[in-house]
């Protein structure tokens, strides 16, 4: 992977089975996809459990950018992917141009979307799987947690 940066000319390409950031870890960034897909996964009794597939257009990590809560899961690169990737100080810095009270409703949406998700999802109500995106297989998922354990283990997690 290249240096992470925010710039938003260049993105940052991950291979198939990369891991872009693990669940509890510190949150710096935010992630747009540009082309590939990424799958978010909670992590549970050391397994993975899919929670959603996210493609291009779409963005990921957004709910630490305005707290500074740990990463709430896991997100892993499924195909070879290419992401834009927003530096948490950059996100601040915009938003201390803005009145007080739009930061004030961005963190209110974002701590309100975290319970939201983390009830729906607790209570088995949701299911954010796209329809159609497929099944991770259990070698998927095998190779998976052992490219989060490698991660946590290189970091210090």
């Amino acid at each position: 992977m290249s240096t992470i940066a925010s710039n938003f000319d260049k993105p940052v390409s991950f291979k198939r089975g990369q891991v872009i950031f693990a669940e509890g870890e510190a949150s710096s960034y935010l992630y747009i996809v540009v082309s590939g897909e990424v799958r978010v996964f909670k992590e549970n009794s050391g397994k993975l459990m899919p929670v959603t597939i996210v493609g291009p257009k779409d963005f990921i990590g957004e709910l630490s950018m305005f707290n500074d809560e740990p990463r709430s899961a896991t997100a892993i690169a499924t195909k070879d992917t290419q992401l834009m990737i927003i530096k948490k100080s950059d996100i601040r810095k915009v938003l201390r141009s803005c009145p007080e009270w739009v930061s004030n409703i961005m963190i209110t949406i974002s701590d309100r979307l975290r319970s939201t998700v983390e009830v729906l999802r607790e209570h088995r109500i949701v299911d954010d799987l796209s329809e159609g995106a497929g099944e991770v297989t259990p070698q998927d998922l095998k190779e998976f947690k052992k490219n989060v354990d490698s991660y946590r283990s290189r970091r210090g997690l």
